[in-house]
């Protein structure tokens, strides 16, 4: 399943990033790493707000297709 995939308020467990190098650095210094629980709290046409490692993050939904979890 994708982290775009989630529904607001569904908690999911991030098992991989996979994008280009630079892209998966910044979502990695960002908090999105394997084993980190991750929860979609707000939605627009194109970003994602999550609230990860009791921080609220917003990220591009086209990055968000990079991110494989499971809930």
């Amino acid at each position: 399943m994708k982290l775009n995939d989630l529904k607001i308020g569904e908690e999911g467990l991030i098992k991989k990033v996979i994008t280009k190098k630079n892209i998966k650095k910044r979502l990695m210094d960002i908090g999105f790493i394997k084993g980190v629980r991750v929860k979609p709290i707000l939605m627009n046409r194109s970003m994602t707000v999550y609230k990860i490692k009791g921080t609220v993050i917003g990220i591009r939904k086209d990055d968000t297709l990079d991110i494989e979890v499971e809930v």
